[in-house]
């Protein structure tokens, strides 16, 4: 039998779970609109220094979490340019 601790703790898990999933399927369409525009105007799909910006963002406002935010981040960079690929036929 789970502790009630535990299992409060896992109901927090669940909804912050459904509140990143809406997230990211809203970051997903967004994504979807910037691939096409970069394609209408002839832009490739990666911008590093975009990226870069980014990653030194996150960094800094995740303080000692820096390196698993980034890696989230790096994760959500590597689907975005993979979807707009995809949408493009680059894959």
């Amino acid at each position: 039998m789970e502790n009630r601790e535990l299992a409060r703790l896992r109901g927090e898990i669940d909804r912050i779970d459904a509140q990143l999933l809406a997230l990211f399927l809203e970051r997903m369409r967004v994504v979807d609109e910037i691939g096409e525009t970069k394609r209408s105007l002839g832009l490739p799909v990666r911008d590093e220094a975009r990226e870069a910006k980014l990653l030194a963002r996150i960094r800094a406002q995740a303080g000692e979490r820096a390196d698993e935010a980034e890696a989230l981040f790096q994760a959500l960079l590597a689907i975005s340019r993979g979807r707009q690929e995809h949408r493009r036929g680059d894959t």
